[in-house]
């Protein structure tokens, strides 16, 4: 006679092995899904992440493009308000406030600095018989000799119609400005090339020095410009 299943203890363990085999081949494939769905889940926040991170790129690109695109434009705007539009000179006003600035550096440094007032002679008749385009590209070359001849320390602005200021730092005779412009005299005398042919003029200069002719920006412009009347009125003497 055979005996009950359950009262055999090989037949009763075998089947508790079989049931633990069992149950744990379902954790085991529970554990597989839930790692396969926790991949996929991490695989798609990687995808996501990625692209927000690509979007994040593209984002500071474009900001940093309209930083230096908004800062370029900026020193643009700038520049145009502190430059002469026909020579890119500084302006006046510019002007005036670098001489009251080298005042106040020439004060603490105790040192002196020197002011030439510059006016174009014979410019006059270069407008009247080529015309006012032919006079502006005069002005744009003379500035050019100007900013070249100077130093960077050293500033030129136009003063206006053909009148140039040169702001010369750290002059410390009043000799060495005369030189100068002595030099600068020369220099502007070279011929003018033109499309409508060779032009040429002089420059008739005049030199204030700080702290010896004026103490204020408005004063040293005055005696330089009145220096320089004086010298117009001799070349025109010697001339004669």
């Amino acid at each position: 006679m055979n005996e009950p299943v359950d009262s055999n203890p090989y037949m009763l363990r075998n089947s508790v092995l079989k049931l633990q085999l069992e149950s744990q081949q379902a954790e085991l494939i529970r554990v597989h899904c839930e790692v396969m769905l926790q991949r996929s889940i991490w695989g798609r926040q990687q995808q996501q992440l990625q692209q927000d991170n690509q979007l994040l790129l593209f984002s500071l690109i474009q900001a940093g493009v309209l930083n230096v695109t908004t800062l370029a434009r900026l020193q643009q705007l700038t520049q145009d308000s502190q430059c002469d539009a026909l020579t890119q000179t500084l302006n006046r006003t510019t002007m005036l406030d670098r001489i009251s600035q080298a005042i106040s550096m020439a004060k603490r440094q105790q040192h002196g600095f020197a002011l030439l007032f510059l006016d174009l002679n014979n410019f006059k008749p270069i407008n009247d018989q080529y015309g006012h385009a032919a006079g502006d590209a005069v002005l744009q070359q003379v500035s050019a000799r100007l900013q070249a001849a100077i130093r960077d320390s050293d500033a030129v602005s136009r003063h206006g119609g053909d009148e140039f200021l040169l702001l010369l730092n750290n002059i410390k005779h009043a000799k060495d400005a005369g030189l100068f412009a002595a030099k600068l005299a020369v220099q502007l005398a070279q011929p003018y090339q033109l499309e409508q042919g060779v032009v040429s003029l002089s420059a008739s200069i005049g030199i204030a020095c700080y702290p010896a002719d004026a103490d204020t920006a408005k004063a040293l412009i005055c005696h330089a410009d009145a220096a320089m009347y004086r010298a117009k009125r001799q070349s025109q003497a010697d001339v004669a």
